[in-house]
């Protein structure tokens, strides 16, 4: 049989551009590699699927790093408002948690896998399960599909959606850059995005699970700053994590050096005067009790304080000028070494992919082949945690499918 569109790949960028297309009646084939369609989906925070964010849509654009500028047109035509009455339209209420992160009211991502499910069916979306594409090739205006089961299946167009490489177990192994490479694409190196930071150091182990609000964590190469972040910081056994460490991960690389300021906003220079002014007029205050005020938790302060070889119940008025000054150090300036980021098994998107400029960010069009989409995170596209990757999914199966109509 001859297909309108056939799409690579059964994940939520997918599933969206099928049911998108279905509607309008268009003949459509789903191939997908796994045995079900969205593992990924399933698996998405912690199996309760943060499927958007309820902010402005101006916002948006600024949590895709450096790809604000490919992603907007996609944004703007299928609105973080738009998923949310597509989904209560077909039967999936959701609720807005006070971070304004959007949930389904059950908390299960089955509930919004089943939902695009249903509208694919509506729209008699037709997928092949256990298909992984062996390859794609075009003759005279037609695609061919070939599949490594010995299938062969022909379409007018292809969209390619078939995710990173994070989570390969779930099926996304990389395939899709081949594909894209095969059809002469430049792919940018692809890294673990949204992961953990494995660490050298090993006093921090015994306060996993200890949080502090609000830190400043710098990012530093060759002596260089590389970037800035804001936002919670977590301990864990094997390092540090955290929103503040997992949207900053797709900047880190092995061997990188942060630096973390538990007070900010106050800065180095600031804390440093604050305390040569206040410390010696406290006299035999112990410095535990001193340092109270900043609202850290006692745990890790105890463990900065023995980093710097400084006895919490030391008097105030004994704290030397070079105490202090390592004291004021380790509180703004604390300093970690990256051992390793958590790789591709954990990490929750992959940063890199097919490379933007050759992709046409009003249709999701190739701009090396008509009638080649691509769609999701096989693109150069990630955004932060909090629901903006599976909007910034559906969003351009949404674009993509409206151009494919055309």
């Amino acid at each position: 049989m001859h297909y309108h569109t056939i799409i690579v790949g059964a994940g939520p960028a997918g599933l969206f551009a099928a049911q998108a297309l279905g509607q309008h009646r268009k003949s459509i084939l789903v191939l997908e590699r796994n045995k079900r369609a969205g593992r990924k989906l399933l698996v998405s925070g912690a199996g309760q699927c943060n499927f958007t964010h309820d902010g402005p849509i101006e916002d948006f654009l600024n949590c895709y790093h450096d790809q604000a500028k490919f992603i907007k047109k996609a944004l703007l035509s299928f609105t973080n408002k738009d998923t949310m009455r597509f989904f209560e339209n077909l039967g999936v209420p959701y609720q807005v948690f006070p971070n304004q992160k959007v949930f389904p009211k059950s908390m299960k991502s089955q509930d919004v896998l089943g939902a695009l499910l249903k509208a694919c069916q509506k729209g008699n979306v037709q997928i092949e399960y256990g298909q992984t594409v062996a390859q794609i090739s075009i003759y005279d205006g037609v695609y061919t599909v070939e599949t490594e089961e010995g299938n062969r299946f022909f379409s007018d167009h292809v969209v390619i959606a078939t995710g990173g490489k994070s989570y390969a177990l779930l099926g996304s192994d990389g395939k899709g850059y081949e594909l894209a490479q095969s059809f002469g694409h430049t792919i940018i190196e692809p890294r673990p995005a949204l992961t953990d930071v494995r660490l050298t150091q090993t006093p921090y182990k015994s306060i996993s699970g200890v949080s502090v609000q609000d830190v400043a964590l710098t990012i530093w190469r060759e002596n260089k700053k590389v970037k800035e972040y804001i936002g919670d910081l977590l301990f864990t056994h094997r390092g540090i994590s955290g929103p503040v460490i997992i949207n900053s991960s797709r900047w880190m690389k092995t061997g990188d050096g942060l630096t973390i300021n538990y007070l900010y906003p106050k800065t180095y220079e600031e804390v440093k005067k604050s305390f040569s002014e206040s410390l010696a007029q406290r006299g035999k205050e112990e410095i535990i009790t001193f340092l109270k005020p900043l609202k850290l938790p006692k745990n890790l302060v105890q463990i900065l304080c023995q980093q710097i070889g400084l006895d919490e119940h030391t008097p105030c008025a004994q704290v030397n000028k070079q105490m202090r000054e390592d004291l004021v150090n380790i509180l703004t300036r604390c300093p970690f070494n990256v051992d390793q980021l958590g790789g591709f098994n954990i990490a929750m998107v992959t940063a890199g992919g097919v490379h933007l400029k050759e992709v046409n960010p009003t249709t999701m069009e190739s701009r090396k082949h008509k009638g080649l989409y691509f769609i999701g995170e096989v693109l150069d596209v990630d955004g932060i945690t909090g629901g903006y990757n599976i909007q910034a999914a559906f969003s351009m199966g949404h674009l993509c499918a409206q151009h494919l109509v055309k």
